[in-house]
């Protein structure tokens, strides 16, 4: 699939207990042209990430975040 854009989608999901405000964000490779193949390609061209709005630490997963936020308030 050629990348001429990269799309990228995303909601508040939930506060962690550690004070972290997550975010999922799914970017996509998006060649402007949708047809059966692309989207047959679509998870192979998906990234999804947990992205923390306070401090912008990346997780793979939304239970990758243990440590506290360092930019929750006190």
């Amino acid at each position: 699939m050629t990348t001429n854009d990269t799309k990228h989608d995303s909601g508040i999901a939930e506060r962690t207990p550690t004070g972290h405000k997550i975010q999922i964000i799914t970017e996509w490779d998006d060649d402007g042209t949708p047809s059966l193949e692309t989207l047959a390609q679509f998870d192979q061209g998906r990234r999804r990430v947990w992205r923390c709005v306070n401090c912008g630490d990346e997780q793979n997963e939304p239970s990758g975040f243990e440590q506290g936020c360092p930019s929750q308030p006190v």
